[in-house]
């Protein structure tokens, strides 16, 4: 269960194998323990702290209490949208998406207007090479 540490994409990797492991087996261990079960170096604690967050934020309110079914699967749902969209933007490449506005690249990907926000956010990750 390793990950690439040189993928340009290493947190949205993270987040995708941290979603294949299961809540369960994601939200109960430590951010070191996790690093462990990976094969992770300590130099990505951040980023495992953050893909662990956006999974178990979204399922666990304060301690341990269920929270409205509801909400995690939409908190999911913009997640594996936005991770979407990073990975089309990806393809377009930095100069193409770096050069065009959102409702540009909104109207380039096909993209109803109401993704504006989500478009707006991995533009960024990849015009201010969060990800990349």
């Amino acid at each position: 269960a390793v990950v690439s540490t040189q993928s340009t994409g290493t947190l949205i990797e993270i987040y995708n194998k941290l979603k294949e492991l299961g809540h369960e087996m994601v939200c109960g261990p430590t951010v070191t323990e996790l690093l462990e079960k990976l094969g992770l170096p300590e130099t990505l604690y951040g980023m495992v702290s953050t893909a662990q967050g956006w999974l178990c934020d979204a399922i666990y309110g304060s301690g341990l209490e269920k929270r409205d079914v509801a909400q995690p699967l939409a908190v999911q749902g913009y997640f594996d949208t936005l991770i979407e969209i990073y990975y089309k933007l990806k393809e377009l490449g930095h100069d193409i998406v770096c050069g065009q506005t959102v409702s540009e690249l909104i109207e380039l990907l096909g993209l109803p207007e109401t993704l504006d926000g989500i478009v707006e956010t991995a533009r960024g990750w990849i015009c201010n090479s969060i990800l990349s």
